[in-house]
């Protein structure tokens, strides 16, 4: 039976706000189930921000968290205010636009962001994505079953692309799929399509991988002149 999101969080913030009272800060919750793409299997994301975080903290809230039904499909990002406000602003940027938020407002507690951020988020993304898929087809003894985690992670970066080009966070596939340009298609496609990709012969496979490198490239190199310009 599939979870009921917003009932599950708002439970579990009631817990928190009794465990830590005025020192919560935040919840919120993000991944499949913020895109509403999740599954009865889906990990729940929750981002929570607390006055300060200590050992004693993480062991209260691994418990109500264990507490909770389906606690053991529980993940996600666990910190303090000030560790929040000083946390590279790239990765704030996801952070923010990826977190539904169930009590607080995140806004409060991190610094402005600019399109810099963005930009930068953007190409970490981009080249963790081609040291991945570099590192995949040479040392992975095959290389088509990782096309769809590949593909998952080119689909973040593509939504960031999506958000620079017109100003619009498409935050689902289906949202962004209909945005895209014939190989951004391609590549979105890989996280698609599962079952596809791994029956992919080795021409296929190495077509893919080809596909991901070249566009991480571009990508890279798009965004190192537009960095110059500005």
């Amino acid at each position: 039976m599939m979870l009921q999101i917003d009932l599950w969080s708002e439970t579990f913030a009631e817990k928190l706000k009794e465990a830590f009272g005025t020192r919560l800060k935040f919840l919120g919750y993000q991944g499949s189930y913020g895109r509403g793409e999740a599954a009865p299997q889906s990990d729940i994301d929750i981002v929570t921000v607390l006055d300060h975080v200590d050992t004693d903290d993480l062991n209260r809230y691994r418990l109500l968290v264990r507490e909770m039904p389906h606690g053991e499909l529980a993940c996600g990002f666990l910190c303090g205010t000030r560790e929040l406000y000083h946390w590279p602003k790239f990765d704030l940027y996801g952070l923010l636009l990826d977190t539904k938020p169930v009590w607080g407002n995140l806004l409060d507690w991190i610094p402005a962001l600019t399109a810099g951020s963005l930009r930068e988020a953007l190409q970490i993304g981009v080249s963790n994505l081609y040291h991945a898929a570099c590192h995949t087809y040479l040392y992975h003894e095959n290389p088509k079953t990782a096309l769809s985690a590949l593909g998952k992670q080119a689909f973040f970066c593509l939504r960031f692309c999506s958000l620079l080009k017109d100003g619009v966070y498409r935050a689902a596939k289906k949202d962004l799929f209909p945005c895209l340009d014939s190989r951004e298609k391609a590549l979105l496609s890989l996280s698609l399509e599962p079952e596809r990709t791994a029956g992919f012969s080795d021409k296929e496979t190495a077509d893919a991988y080809t596909l991901l490198l070249q566009w991480c490239g571009d990508i890279l190199s798009k965004e190192e002149e537009s960095s110059r310009g500005e």
